[in-house]
C-alpha cells in the first residue's frame, strides 16, 4: 500500500498540473493514469495564451508541434467567415505531444507516476481515501479527479445534476506534412470551424504543423456518425481531403459540458477538475483552459484551506450560470435557437465576441 498527501486520478491536463505545482509546494503525489503515455487524447487541440500562463509554459520553450494562430474561420451553409487578430490568438497543440510533456515535467518535480493503472474504486477511509487500481491499492489524505467524463472519483463523491449534458464527438488525427496540407487548404495553421445545419455542434479542419485534425462533435439531434458523413463529404468536395489521403480511423468521445455547475466538485476528502468536474466549455466544449484553471485552483485549495474550499473558487472563477449563447439555448424555442445562432456566427462583431472569444476562449 502506497501512502501520499494527494492522490491524483488521471494524468491529462489538469490531473499533471494540479499534481505538478502540489509537489513544488513539497507535498508527496501521486498519479494514477489508466493509460501508458504518449496516448492518443480525442480533441481538436489549441490551447489559449491563458492557459499556457497558468501552465507556466512559454510556446518559443516548448520543445513539439505549437502552431500559434492570428484567424479562425467558420462557415455557415455554404459561406465561410473569418475573423482576424492583430496578435496570437491561441495555438494548436497534438495532445499525445502536450499531455506527455505535461505529465514528464510533473514527475521531474516529485511526483509518483504509476501507468497502466486504471482506479477500479475509490473510498472514504479513516483518515482520508483509498483507490484500489491495476498498480495496487494506494491511500491519501486527499484525491483528486481528474480522470475526465467518466472519472471514478467524480462517481464516488461527485453528485451529477439535471442540467449536466453530454456531448458525443467523433475525431481522427494524422500526420500528413506541412507541405502538402499547405496544398490542400489556404487556411494552414488555422482552426476552420463548421457549423453544423442544427446549431447542435459543429465539425472542424485544423491543420497544425504536420497533423491534420478532423472531427465533429454534437449535443442530441442527429447522429454523430452522420454528420461525421456529412462533414468528410464536404471536405471531399472542397478538395481539403482528397481520395487518397488516409486517416487514422475515427474515434469516439463523450464529455459533459457546464450549465450551471453541474457537479459537486469538492468535498472534505476529494476535488474534481476538468472535464471530470463538467466544466468545458459550454456550446464549444473547449475543455483544456478550464481543466488547467481548475487544477491551479485546486493546488490553490489544497495548500490553503482544504478540498472544502474549492467549490467556493471553483464557483467563483466560472459562476453558476452559463454564457450569453447557452442561456439563449435554454430558454428558446428551436427555431429562434438556430436564428440566433446563424446571427452570431454570421455577424462580424458577434463572431468575435460572443463565439470565438466567448465561447470557446479564442483571444
Amino acid at each position: 500500500m502506497t501512502v501520499s498527501d494527494v492522490l491524483v486520478v488521471g494524468g491529462g491536463p489538469a490531473g499533471s498540473t494540479v499534481a505538478w505545482r502540489l509537489a513544488r509546494a513539497g507535498a508527496r503525489v501521486t498519479v494514477l493514469d489508466a493509460a501508458r503515455f504518449p496516448r492518443v487524447k480525442l480533441c481538436a487541440g489549441w490551447v489559449t495564451p491563458a492557459a499556457l500562463a497558468d501552465l507556466e509554459l512559454d510556446p518559443s520553450a516548448y520543445p513539439h508541434t505549437i502552431q500559434p494562430f492570428s484567424a479562425v474561420s467558420v462557415a455557415v451553409g455554404d459561406v465561410e467567415h473569418e475573423t482576424h487578430w492583430e496578435r496570437t490568438a491561441s495555438y494548436g497543440i497534438v495532445r499525445a505531444e502536450f499531455d506527455t510533456f505535461l505529465l514528464r515535467r510533473a514527475a521531474a518535480a516529485g511526483v509518483q507516476v504509476h501507468e497502466g493503472a486504471r482506479v477500479r474504486e475509490v473510498r472514504e477511509v479513516p483518515g482520508g481515501v483509498e483507490a484500489a487500481s491495476d498498480a495496487g491499492t494506494f491511500t491519501a489524505g486527499v484525491v483528486v479527479g481528474a480522470g475526465g467524463h467518466g472519472c471514478p472519483v467524480a462517481r464516488a463523491f461527485g453528485r451529477t445534476r439535471v442540467e449536466e449534458q453530454v456531448v458525443v464527438t467523433q475525431e481522427s488525427e494524422t500526420r500528413v506534412g506541412a507541405e502538402r496540407l499547405r496544398a490542400l487548404t489556404p487556411r494552414h495553421g488555422w482552426p476552420e470551424l463548421i457549423a453544423e445545419p442544427d446549431f447542435k455542434g459543429y465539425g472542424w479542419y485544423f491543420t497544425k504543423g504536420d497533423f491534420l485534425n478532423i472531427g465533429v462533435g454534437a449535443l442530441g439531434g442527429e447522429s454523430v456518425r452522420r454528420r461525421l458523413e456529412r462533414l468528410l463529404a464536404r471536405l471531399a468536395a472542397s478538395g481539403r481531403l482528397p481520395d487518397d489521403l488516409a486517416l487514422t480511423p475515427f474515434r469516439g468521445h463523450a464529455y459533459a459540458i457546464r450549465r450551471g455547475q453541474p457537479r459537486r466538485v469538492g468535498g472534505e476528502r476529494f476535488a474534481l477538475v476538468g472535464d471530470a468536474a463538467g466544466l468545458a466549455r459550454d456550446v464549444s466544449g473547449e475543455g483544456i483552459g478550464p481543466a488547467v484553471r481548475s487544477a491551479c485552483l485546486a493546488a490553490e485549495a489544497l495548500l490553503g484551506g482544504g478540498p472544502a474550499a474549492y467549490a467556493a473558487r471553483i464557483e467563483a472563477a466560472f459562476g453558476r450560470s452559463a454564457g450569453a449563447l447557452a442561456r439563449l439555448a435554454r430558454y428558446l424555442p428551436g427555431v429562434l435557437i438556430v436564428a440566433a445562432a446563424r446571427l452570431a456566427c454570421t455577424r462580424p462583431g458577434l463572431r468575435r465576441r460572443l463565439v470565438l472569444e466567448g465561447a470557446f476562449g479564442i483571444g
